[in-house]
């Protein structure tokens, strides 16, 4: 009877943990491919949260703010001794290393230190914002006391590689506010709002706490995927050709038309093409838009999702964008706001954004019904006809009182002219002769 040798045994053992970690798994290192196109937009430039940059030299000034974070945290519960909190994070040690992509080097006593610090220093801090807001927060705080460092923080806490796992986040706040109204998430949610000013509207996108796998899953969830009512339909994946639109130069030449779509302010996902328009939501483009929009890519990417929503929205504006004057013609329209002060800057970033970006198959892709759309108006060419004749001969008021006058001249001399003949051939009145 052959038994088992112990490296089958090991082998056995890998492939467990392997089927596990694929289920839960959601926290990953940006591939290679799309981390050299620009890797400092996956770098946290002030706090490190999570194993990946953990210990770096740059990001050493924020772990005695944390230790300061962590004392005001347990004083909000003080029957809870420090002890407590440590044997709760060794009880979710094993758990909280499957959400990780890579095998983390940590030790366990090094790991569940670093739960309990990143941990509570985001939980204290979005508990504080959510019960002071900025306006009335502590002004010796050495984050919300100062606007930079929470703004920076804010961003850091949402790249892909600087993530904990949301089911710690909750643990700690239950243990420190167990009669909380408010839930947690509630608050999390809150603590972004500022940087998606639609978030406000009413939506119909919600997550549970038990759903969240983290903090960029929260922001990906809440505020960027579809609702059910802004789900395309009536497209089957074998009828769908996806062919990309022009430029946003070309199809305005062709007579499309482009309008902000109004009461989706940050809702970038509720674009719109109605009769010869293409409606999208107002999008501000400042210093940070890149590292958030590259992580939430990357984020679908690794994640293997069948609907790849943020980076069909990247391939929609990277169609439209080609040269500075394609971001001219959309900041015209109020759909580009730009904080970078360049227009060519914004064309570049669109452009770069895409590199190494699988977009989703055609069956599935988020705006093929309005490229179809666009097409189709595009290849009437009585469209593009007519917007030619406004471009060429009525792009002026002079142009079109030129026109007016010289229609109304032709008439005259017709109508002339129709009087003279009928003149001619009138009968003479005695003879009755033509």
């Amino acid at each position: 009877m052959n038994r088992p040798d112990r490296l089958s045994r090991q082998i056995q053992m890998s492939l467990q943990n392997l089927s596990t970690n694929q289920s839960t798994c959601s926290i990953f290192k940006v591939p290679r491919g799309q981390r050299f196109v620009n890797e400092r937009a996956y770098e946290p430039e002030i706090v490190s949260i999570g194993p990946y940059h953990r210990g770096k030299d740059d990001l050493k000034m924020m772990e005695e703010y944390k230790k300061h974070y962590l004392q005001k945290f347990l004083q909000r519960r003080p029957e809870n001794s420090l002890t407590s909190y440590v044997a709760a994070m060794r009880g979710l040690e094993a758990q909280a290393r499957r959400y990780y992509d890579q095998t983390v080097s940590l030790g366990e006593d090094a790991f569940v230190e670093m739960l309990l610090l990143d941990g509570c220093f985001i939980v204290e801090l979005i508990c504080k914002l959510a019960t002071s807001g900025l306006q009335q927060g502590d002004q010796n705080d050495p984050v919300i006391g100062n606007l930079l460092i929470l703004s920076r923080i804010s961003y850091d806490i949402l790249l892909l590689e600087n993530q904990l796992p949301f089911c710690v986040l909750l643990k700690l706040s239950s243990m420190a506010m167990p009669n909380e109204k408010v839930p947690f998430i509630d608050k999390a949610s809150g603590f972004f709002e500022w940087m998606y000013p639609g978030s406000r509207l009413e939506r119909s996108n919600t997550i549970s706490s038990h759903e969240c796998k983290h903090l960029l899953d929260l922001v990906y969830h809440k505020w960027l995927l579809p609702s059910p009512s802004e789900l395309p339909s009536g497209i089957e994946a074998k009828n769908t050709k996806l062919e990309f639109i022009r430029s946003a130069k070309e199809l305005k030449d062709a007579g499309i038309k482009f309008g902000k779509q109004e009461g989706s302010f940050g809702l970038f996902l509720g674009v719109r093409f109605e009769k010869d328009m293409i409606k999208i939501p107002c999008l501000k483009i400042d210093d940070t838009t890149e590292s958030l929009f590259r992580n939430l890519i990357a984020y679908e990417q690794c994640s293997q999702r069948q609907h790849l929503y943020v980076t069909d929205y990247i391939k929609l504006m990277d169609c439209l964008i080609n040269t500075r004057e394609d971001v001219r013609i959309l900041r015209h329209r109020g759909i580009i706001e730009n904080g970078l002060g360049d227009d060519e800057m914004v064309c570049t970033l669109f452009n770069k954004l895409g590199i190494n970006v699988m977009i989703s198959d055609r069956g599935r892709f988020y705006y093929a019904q309005l490229f179809e759309g666009v097409e189709k108006h595009c290849a009437q060419r009585r469209n593009v006809w007519l917007v030619k004749l406004r471009r060429n001969h009525f792009n002026s008021p002079w142009s079109l009182i030129s026109f007016l006058a010289a229609l109304t001249l032709l008439l005259l001399t017709l109508v002339q002219t129709v009087f003279t003949v009928m003149s001619y051939f009138k009968p003479d009145p005695k003879t009755g002769i033509k």
